[in-house]
């Protein structure tokens, strides 16, 4: 966080910055500064409030951390036939011979939905062109 360059407040990302109301002046009343503090006092209860939510959540992303894998990336999905997902699966297995291959992973690979990838994966293997890994 950073002090406003009129003195103003502190401020950052979703903080309001305090009012220059709230500045202490020369002459000001008793009066004056104690409702300028309380005013402080409450903008610092509220900053506290958000500093303990922040570092919950940040303690909840760090629990969860471990559940997520290393490489996420964004698989833009189209939607295809059967016989075109077959044909698609087919040219990937021929360029990546030697592998054992799953579904959701070659849907991935070829941006292709999982069910119709699945279903094409099962009438393949019926018709004898892929084998099934045990």
């Amino acid at each position: 966080m950073s002090q406003s360059k009129s003195g103003s407040g502190i401020t950052d990302k979703g903080v309001t910055a305090i009012p220059d109301s709230t500045e202490i002046r020369g002459g000001d009343s008793l009066r004056e500064l104690s409702k300028r503090i309380e005013i402080l006092g409450e903008k610092i209860d509220v900053l506290s409030s958000e500093i303990s939510e922040s570092k919950a959540a940040f303690e909840e992303l760090s629990r969860l951390k471990e559940f997520l894998p290393l490489n996420i990336r964004v698989v833009e999905v189209r939607e295809t036939t059967i016989e075109e997902a077959k044909r698609e699966i087919l040219e990937y297995c021929d360029k990546h011979k030697e592998g054992i291959f799953y579904p959701d992973d070659v849907a991935d690979e070829l941006g292709l939905d999982l069910k119709p990838t699945v279903e094409a994966t099962e009438e393949l293997m019926k018709e004898g062109t892929l084998d099934e890994v045990e």
